[in-house]
């Protein structure tokens, strides 16, 4: 039996300065029934800084045993977990959102280490944390039944929702925080217990943390579940999500690719899926804008956290009247940010994230140069960092046009009216979010409503998310449901229909 101080190796409060100060030692374990453990064939994979390389630490690489062992937990948990009343469980989640902004500095010193996070980008993550477990508290009383007429006499009908049960949670590494916690904690509020596998490049700021986080705020044990994996090992959770009849739904966040695959897997076992993929996403920049605020508002969604967000503005759509002049003040601005390591301060554009997606924006940015496409400025890689981009002349002939960027690089297209400019951003098989800029904003809100997205900001930028909110998406962006907790409630719980005849009535035969 392993020694007390080593099943205590990773419980209690989070440090991160004793992380790494301690990375070459560190091995992050699996979170399993309330309980820190080795994965079964003791391999470990290394986390590591973008920026720098370094170490961060040694994260423990689940084999399928203990895949099963994680879905077991959460199996013999649920029962209990949704028998819970309904302020009992609330409770837990506003313990957690107190504890957390006690730890917060904690938080974002680890995604700026193990993700390129910037200061503003870090804190800015770390704001809707709090907001999202208070929302997860609200949802435990929320109404989840109806009584409805019948068309027969003494009859009553009623329905009435119950959770789905185990619920397996795919995350990414952008946002790694938020999005895990806004793949299960409405699910986790409404009965449902979890098991997370976050990303191999964000093991611990979108997984590690948490089970800390809710552990110590007082969820039982099995509710919350954690199992890390290596690059390698990822498609061994996802193959037993789908394939395993104990786990009653899956959250994904991440790749178009990955989500039609699971999709598919998912559909030929008529398992629910809710999804939130890449997205191809524009701002219109109309002619009458204030070319100074839609610069900033263009600016800020086109390059916050390098590009790499979902949401980020990859296409700028302008009034050809405005055209040359708002480029060149985008230009201008964009000249004033080089990158910079993200530790420093008043960072804006920090690392990408691994050598696998720079040299894809790379050779995105090379054949658009090829086929046409001019350079307003950046265009070049500096190994971690990526020059911020502006490209005009992009056709819709060119890779870069149809392809989500998922890097500080967008393109500035002319328009010849607002008519043009709306058929240039519904050219894409995506449809997560969009952005006007108008002084006429009720004509802003009447061609939002033209946009063939999930969300669409008037005078404001693409990138926005407010966890009370329906966030979601159509087409290649995701589907199955939205993200909150309105659309949770369907997403999480399954609804039956109970009628009562109270009083006798005649059969036909």
């Amino acid at each position: 039996m392993k020694k007390l101080s080593d099943q205590r190796r990773n419980s209690g409060m989070f440090h991160w300065k004793k992380i790494e100060e301690n990375a070459a030692s560190s091995e992050q374990n699996l979170f399993i029934g309330g309980r820190w453990s080795d994965a079964s064939h003791a391999a470990y994979f290394d986390d590591r800084d973008p920026t720098t390389g370094r170490l961060i630490a040694r994260i423990a690489d689940a084999a399928p045993d203990d895949i099963d062992r994680a879905i077991s937990a959460a199996a013999v948990a649920q029962p209990d977990w949704e028998d819970m009343s309904p302020t009992d469980r609330a409770s837990v989640f506003y313990r957690a959102a107190e504890l957390f902004t006690e730890r917060r500095d904690d938080f974002v010193q680890a995604l700026i280490a193990e993700t390129g996070s910037t200061f503003g980008k870090a804190m800015y993550e770390c704001s809707l944390i709090p907001v999202a477990l208070r929302e997860a508290a609200g949802l435990t009383t929320r109404e989840i039944g109806e009584i409805l007429p019948s068309n027969v006499r003494g009859r009553i009908n009623r329905t009435m929702r119950r959770p789905r049960g185990v619920i397996g949670v795919i995350s990414p590494w952008n946002f790694p925080l938020y999005l895990s916690m806004r793949g299960f904690v409405y699910a986790l509020a409404l009965g449902n217990t979890i098991v997370l596998k976050p990303s191999e490049d964000s093991p611990v700021s979108g997984g590690l943390l948490l089970a800390h986080l809710l552990s110590d705020a007082g969820f039982p044990p099995g509710v919350f579940n954690v199992v890390t994996t290596s690059r390698e090992g990822a498609s061994r959770v996802g193959a037993a999500f789908v394939n395993d009849r104990r786990v009653a739904g899956i959250s994904f966040t991440g790749s178009t690719k990955v989500g039609q695959q699971l999709s598919a897997e998912c559909a030929r076992r008529f398992k629910p899926i809710m999804l939130e993929l890449g997205g191809k996403n524009s701002i219109l920049i109309l002619e009458d804008a204030n070319l100074d605020h839609a610069v900033d508002l263009a600016f800020f969604g086109a390059f916050l956290h390098q590009g790499q967000i979902c949401m980020s503005t990859d296409r700028v759509i302008v009034a050809k009247p405005i055209f040359d002049e708002f480029t060149d003040k985008l230009v201008e601005k964009v000249q004033k940010f080089a990158p910079c390591q993200p530790q420093v301060p008043h960072s804006v554009i920090g690392p990408i994230i691994n050598d696998r997606q720079l040299q894809r924006i790379v050779t995105l940015v090379d054949e658009a140069r090829a086929a046409g496409a001019i350079i307003c400025c950046g265009g070049q890689a500096q190994p971690p960092f990526y020059h911020p981009t502006v490209l005009t002349g992009v056709t819709t002939d060119m890779r870069i046009w149809h392809e989500e960027i998922f890097g500080p690089v967008t393109c500035v297209i002319p328009a010849d009216n607002a008519e043009h400019a709306i058929e240039l951003a519904n050219d894409s098989d995506y449809g997560l979010t969009a952005a006007i800029v108008t002084n006429d904003t009720l004509a802003g809100e009447l061609l939002a409503e033209r946009i063939n997205a999930g969300m669409v900001h008037v005078n404001a930028p693409t990138v926005h998310d407010e966890p009370h909110c329906p966030f979601s998406g159509i087409g290649a962006s995701g589907g199955g449901g939205k993200w909150g907790p309105k659309g949770a409630i369907e997403a999480f719980t399954v609804q039956r229909w109970i009628s009562t005849q109270r009083r006798k009535a005649a059969l036909p035969f």
